[in-house]
């Protein structure tokens, strides 16, 4: 079936919005993707954690408060990654929809995300490094 539309000066309008719309489905998935990696991360460090305790503490520096603690972090943080990407993603189709859409800036959610996964690293490093 082919797309005929009533203006044929509106076509390349309508091409651009689905273009829009391909790029906010991509960025959607990536958000996806990075969301399963932390999630996936956080249960393998606290996996090493339980390791490290069926080994008798022959890893020196692995405790399971501490790698539960920081399993659970990046698992939280993994979920909450994939929730901000759907808000994201829901916003824009929305406005990508409207007649009159225009850019609107708007804060960065990756950049916040990012500044979370960075406060949780170095929790991690002081804690290591401090051997709580």
């Amino acid at each position: 079936m082919t797309y005929v539309p009533d203006n044929p000066s509106s076509l390349p309008n309508e091409l651009a919005r689905e273009r829009s719309r391909e790029a906010a489905d991509r960025t959607l998935l990536a958000w996806i993707r990075t969301s399963l990696a932390m999630i996936s991360f956080g249960f393998g460090i606290e996996r090493l954690g339980q390791a490290a305790v069926d080994l008798d503490g022959k890893l020196r520096g692995f405790s399971p408060l501490k790698t539960r603690t920081a399993g659970a972090l990046l698992v939280a943080l993994g979920i909450a990654a994939t929730i901000a990407g759907m808000w994201e993603h829901r916003h824009v189709l929305r406005a990508i929809a409207r007649d009159d859409y225009r850019y609107a800036e708007r804060p960065a959610i990756a950049r916040w995300m990012g500044a979370t996964l960075v406060a949780v690293g170095v929790a991690a490093l002081v804690t290591m490094l401090v051997g709580f």
